[in-house]
């Protein structure tokens, strides 16, 4: 009990706590969204029922953090516009880039899927680099190299064991991984100004109005909604387990231990999805899954080690 205690007490041990269990439920969603698919549901269906779930609980978290918040509310014109950049920035990765990755895991591997997502601190700093030319050294290119190295392992075995889908799902994954590189790019600033809490349910809300009317104006009936007590199930675990309680704990942490040790602590994710896909799934587990998963860890563990010691206080969990 006391050393609980300890660990809840110490910001940096309790801070890599909650990072890990985010990385730990994160890893277990591509493995829910396969078992989802064996019910012939849609991934427009799937993404409605997940908003469907999860809204009315990121509404009662927003108006918790209102609540907070007027009460010591101080105008500041540098944060008059973050609603608006918000919503922007939750459709881009909490809706474009989670339809792409539910397209993607029709055609593909749940590794190779969570592998390709894996890279994006690479794209971040490419597109650091494109958009605000900011500079790329060394260190950058050898963990962009290496991480798709490592893709390329477990591409080239779902290409010969799956056909050709593969190549379209593994394009849809990189571009969900695009989207999300972008949002991480450019949330850092909003999050600075108005903290996790606020920025997370205003992107997580936006994004949900956007799925719903997707579904509305794509699906001819509601038919589409009646679905099997087990598929309800899987969508509403994945919903509250994997979409809800990691957002809010990856928040946490980072106010904790700032975004790169975040990011460091989340390395095992790759390996987490390899076991969950082999011991749920029956995935192949041979020597090219290791090849890319060892690849591609070293690489973002090498891109991100080196600034950990960096100043991180700027991030704050707003309640």
């Amino acid at each position: 009990m006391q050393k609980g205690r300890n660990i809840i007490n110490n910001p940096v041990q309790f801070g890599l706590l909650l990072a890990l269990a985010a990385t730990l439920l994160y890893s277990l969603k591509p493995i829910l969204i396969k078992l989802i698919y064996v019910h012939d549901i849609s991934s427009v269906n799937i993404l409605a029922w997940r908003v469907i779930i999860s809204l009315p609980i990121y509404m009662a978290v927003g108006w918790w953090v209102w609540r907070q918040r007027r009460k010591r509310y101080i105008r500041n014109p540098a944060r008059d516009y973050w609603v608006i950049k918000t919503i922007i920035l939750g459709v881009l990765a909490y809706y474009l880039a989670a339809l792409l990755d539910l397209i993607g895991l029709q055609y593909i591997s749940s590794q190779l899927a969570r592998l390709i997502l894996f890279t994006y601190p690479t794209l971040v700093a490419v597109l650091g680099w494109l958009i605000f030319r900011q500079a790329i050294d060394q260190r950058v290119m050898v963990a962009l190299v290496l991480s798709y190295l490592g893709v390329g392992f477990i591409f080239a075995y779902d290409l010969d064991s799956l056909g050709d889908q593969v190549i379209f799902g593994s394009v849809m994954m990189f571009l969900s991984a695009l989207a999300f590189s972008l949002y991480v790019l450019l949330s850092k600033n909003v999050i600075d100004a108005v903290g996790g809490a606020s920025f997370t349910v205003v992107a997580m809300l936006s994004s949900g109005v956007c799925i719903l009317l997707h579904f509305l104006l794509t699906t001819q009936s509601f038919t589409g909604l009646a679905i099997s007590m087990t598929a309800f199930t899987l969508i509403a675990v994945m919903a509250i387990s994997t979409t809800v309680i990691p957002s809010f704990l990856i928040a946490e942490a980072i106010a904790r231990i700032g975004p790169q040790r975040t990011a460091i602590a989340g390395t095992f994710g790759p390996a987490a999805t390899s076991i969950f896909a082999v011991l749920i799934l029956g995935e192949a587990f041979g020597w090219p899954q290791i090849a890319g998963i060892v690849l591609v860890v070293a690489a973002i563990t090498y891109l991100q080690w080196d600034r950990i010691d960096e100043r991180e206080s700027t991030v704050e969990v707003d309640y």
